[in-house]
């Protein structure tokens, strides 16, 4: 890897962006992988670009008002174009527009450039419980928010937000249970199939044991997006806060509070 060939992408209100910009802080890449940031909607309908001032407009580094006019230069695109987006700037076309692909890759394939004492998000010997995590989150948490959030049809979003508030209910008992504190609901332990087994026995302070893996990064920022107004948008009017789950909340919190964790940028689209 070589250090500012690649440019990021970014929004701050999307969870999706959250999880490889907070990748990219902890393991020290700010410098190796500067951002471009757009702040929503252009009049294309595709996410729109900033100009120096932080305004809409063209964006210096890529020279481009929009997504779209980015991704154009990519053999194979099709639209819509999305974020987060690497873009190689020695040709200008996107490389990869998938976050867990970038979590991943950065806390693997950059090790040159991370900082010195940068966190293992995915270690050797945990990597059986990270990949068992990834993968039920990915299905039932972070896709069950999305659709919850978003489906125009009232059954399906129905479905997809009493899967994720279960899921809530499976991740506190389990945390609740590793750090002998007292879960909400254990009844969700016998409403859905929880994690794989190599997932439950590595639970700790965080989900693969006492340090924060890639697990923990792909769990945060659909919490955090649940927390800071996607719970507003659930069926129903709204769901509880996070405070009803107390092991979640507390493993939310400690790492809300941590160097790295929740940037300005994030900070302000949330308005946390």
């Amino acid at each position: 890897m070589e250090a500012g060939r690649y440019r990021l992408v970014a929004a701050g209100s999307c969870p999706w962006c959250r999880r490889v910009l907070i990748a990219r802080r902890l393991l020290g890449l700010t410098e190796a992988i500067p951002v471009s940031w757009s702040y929503g909607k252009g009049a294309d309908g595709y996410w729109e670009l900033t100009g120096p001032d932080g305004e809409p407009g063209a964006d210096p580094a890529l020279g481009a008002r929009s997504l779209a006019e980015v991704y154009e230069k990519t053999p194979g695109y099709e639209p819509p174009p999305t974020v987060p987006a690497l873009v190689d700037m020695t040709t200008g076309e996107v490389v990869s527009d998938d976050s867990g692909d970038m979590l991943f890759d950065l806390s693997t394939a950059w090790w040159d450039l991370q900082r010195e004492g940068a966190p293992d998000l995915y270690p050797l010997n945990r990597r059986n419980s990270t990949d068992a995590w990834d993968e039920w989150i990915g299905s039932q948490i972070n896709t069950g928010h999305a659709v919850a959030t978003h489906s125009k049809d009232p059954e399906k979003a129905a479905a997809a937000a009493n899967g994720v508030l279960v899921g809530f209910d499976v991740i506190d008992t389990l945390l609740a249970r590793a750090t002998r504190m007292e879960a909400s609901r254990e009844d969700g332990l016998t409403m859905l199939d929880g994690p794989a087994l190599s997932a439950v026995v590595s639970i700790g302070q965080f989900l693969c044991g006492d340090k924060p893996t890639g697990s923990d990064i792909r769990l945060f920022t659909t919490v955090q997006s649940y927390e800071y107004g996607g719970r507003q948008h659930y069926p129903g009017g709204e769901a509880p806060s996070i405070s009803f789950w107390p092991a979640l909340a507390r493993w939310f919190r400690a790492l809300e509070g941590r160097s790295g964790w929740v940037g300005p940028e994030e900070r302000s689209a949330l308005g946390c």
